[in-house]
């Protein structure tokens, strides 16, 4: 065996164990790093929800109104045994109450859901595309952080926020602050 033979074999044999190794280890993409989004739309205002806050989404399900002192509740849903209330998000933002939402998504913290107009679809972005919004004159409400990617700005609703105004709400608790 000559001199060039034993570094081809050599090369040969490395590249075979780098190609084996990298099957065994973990990659170095880390998903947990990207921020899963819905966006949907309220009226004519764009907003974006984090997955992570949704259970479901559903289209045309079917909400029996309920009569109730809170004007944004438009009554109860059922899904797969378990009813619960909807409620109008364009109200709760501070807009008119939709005359007739076709969307309802369904929290994942507790079963409650919001009816929305449109979806307009699911993306991914950066957790560094994700900013506080830290003006109080033009802060929405239940919008605590924006999205600002290279093409488009859009506000993130806070689930969380918006069912603890309601859960406020509901209780009577009039310290709340709108």
């Amino acid at each position: 065996m000559n001199v060039n033979d034993a570094r081809m074999s050599e090369t040969a044999n490395g590249l075979r164990t780098a190609f084996d190794r990298s099957f065994s280890q973990a990659t170095t993409t880390d998903l947990a790093v990207i921020e899963q989004l819905l966006a949907v739309r309220v009226g004519s205002h764009k907003y974006l929800v984090r997955l992570a806050e949704v259970s479901g989404l559903f289209a045309d399900k079917r909400i029996t109104w309920l009569p109730s002192p809170l004007p944004e509740l438009l009554g109860l849903a059922g899904l797969r045994g378990t009813v619960f209330p909807v409620y109008d998000l364009g109200t709760l933002l501070g807009a008119a109450r939709a005359v007739s939402p076709r969307w309802l998504l369904v929290t994942a913290a507790t079963p409650v859901g919001f009816a929305f107009d449109h979806f307009d679809g699911y993306l991914s972005v950066r957790p560094e595309d994700i900013v506080q919004e830290l003006r109080a004159e033009t802060r929405e409400r239940h919008v605590l952080e924006v999205v600002r990617a290279v093409d488009f700005i859009r506000p993130l609703i806070s689930l969380a926020s918006v069912l603890e105004s309601i859960t406020k709400r509901a209780s009577g608790d009039s310290s709340q602050k709108e």
